[in-house]
C-alpha cells in the first residue's frame, strides 16, 4: 500500500526546497503504514519558526505520525513556495497546512491540492484565502496584536510617543500588523508614526534601519518592529549609538526575545504562542484526516498577551 503523507507548511515567504529533518513518531518512519506529517517552514530567519516546531514535533509524535521538516532558502520567493506545494501534492500527500507569506499567489497550489482531494489548514492567520477551500485556520489575530500594541505603547509613554515602525516584506503579515497599529493609535492624539521602512525580518537590516532613522528622526522614542528579530536589531542600534529610554517592541513572543526583556535590551514582546499554533496545525490536520467537523467558522485562535519586565518571569 502506498503510504500516505501530509504535509504542514509555514510558509512566510518561499524558496528552494532545502534537505530535509525527519523526525519519526512512534513505531518508526513507516512500520505499520504510518502517516507522515511534513513541516516547511520559510528561511527560519525568525526563531518563531523553531517554537512552531516544538509545538508540532510532539504533538505529532503523540498522534503516531511521522514529521518531516522542510525549509526554502529565501523569504521572499512566493513563486518558490507555491512549487513545494505543487511537488507535494505531485507526490500524494494526505493534507497540507499552509500560513501563506503571499495568500493570493498560495491559492492556485490550493486549489490543486483540493483538486486531489487533499485537506487544507491555513495556520498563522485567521483571514480567508482569497480562493480555494480551506478546512480550517490556526492562529492569532494579527491586526489585533498590532491594535494590543498600541493600547501597550499609549500606556508606557501616557500618551506621548513619536514611533517608527520596521517592516517585514511586503504582504499579509506587514499589513495586518502595521494596519491593527495604525489604525488603533487613532484614539490616541499623543501618538504619531513619525517613520516607517522595511526592515524585512532581519536583525541586522533593522539595526541598520533604525540608526538611519534615529540619525534622519531624533524625535523618536519608540521602535515597533512586526517581529521580534527586526525590534532587537532597533535596541542594537540605540545601544550602539549609546541612547536611552527608547521604547523597543516586537512580535513573536520567542525565547530570545523574552531574554532580552528579562535584560533589558527589548522593552516587549507580543506572545502569540507559536508552540500553540503548531500543535494546533497538527491537531486540525489529524481532525480533517479523522473526517471531524472544523472548528466554528473555521477558526482556532490563540490568544495573545504584551510581555513586559513586569510579566517576563511568567514566559522565560
Amino acid at each position: 500500500m502506498k503510504k500516505a503523507v501530509i504535509v504542514v507548511l509555514i510558509a512566510l515567504a518561499g524558496g528552494l526546497l532545502l534537505p530535509s529533518a525527519v523526525f519519526a513518531g512512534p513505531g518508526g518512519g513507516e512500520k505499520g503504514g504510518q502517516l507522515e506529517l511534513a513541516l516547511v517552514p520559510p528561511a527560519m530567519v525568525s526563531p518563531f519558526y523553531a517554537a512552531v516546531i516544538s509545538g508540532a514535533k510532539p504533538e505529532a509524535e503523540k498522534l503516531g505520525y511521522k514529521l518531516t521538516i522542510l525549509s526554502t532558502e529565501r523569504d521572499d520567493d512566493a513563486a518558490g513556495q507555491v512549487k513545494i506545494v505543487e511537488d507535494l501534492v505531485q507526490r500524494g500527500v494526505a493534507g497540507i497546512a499552509i500560513c501563506a507569506h503571499d495568500d493570493k499567489a498560495i491559492v492556485s497550489a490550493v486549489i490543486k491540492a483540493n483538486k486531489a482531494g487533499i485537506p487544507i489548514v491555513i495556520f498563522n492567520s485567521l483571514t480567508d484565502l482569497p480562493g480555494g477551500d480551506v478546512y480550517a485556520y490556526v492562529g492569532y489575530d494579527q491586526r489585533q496584536g498590532g491594535a494590543n500594541i498600541a493600547d501597550w505603547v499609549n500606556k508606557v509613554t501616557n500618551g506621548k510617543a513619536n514611533v517608527a515602525i520596521l517592516e517585514g516584506l511586503p504582504g499579509f503579515h506587514s499589513t495586518e500588523r502595521a494596519g491593527g497599529f495604525t489604525d488603533q493609535i487613532k484614539k490616541y492624539p499623543g501618538i504619531k508614526v513619525v517613520a516607517t521602512q522595511p526592515a524585512d525580518w532581519a536583525r541586522e537590516k533593522g539595526m541598520n534601519v533604525a540608526s538611519n532613522m534615529l540619525q534622519a528622526n531624533g524625535s523618536i522614542n519608540v521602535f515597533y518592529g512586526l517581529n521580534d528579530e527586526m525590534s532587537l536589531g532597533a535596541g542594537q542600534a540605540i545601544k550602539q549609538m549609546g541612547l536611552q529610554g527608547i521604547v523597543t517592541v516586537g512580535i513573536d513572543g520567542n525565547p530570545n526575545a523574552m531574554e532580552a526583556v528579562n535584560n533589558n535590551d527589548q522593552t516587549a514582546t507580543l506572545y502569540v504562542n507559536p508552540q500553540g499554533i503548531g500543535k494546533g496545525a497538527i491537531d486540525m490536520l489529524d481532525a480533517a484526516l479523522k473526517k471531524r467537523p472544523a472548528p466554528a467558522n473555521k477558526r482556532l485562535p490563540v490568544d495573545t498577551i504584551v510581555v513586559d519586565k513586569s510579566l517576563v518571569d511568567q514566559y522565560l
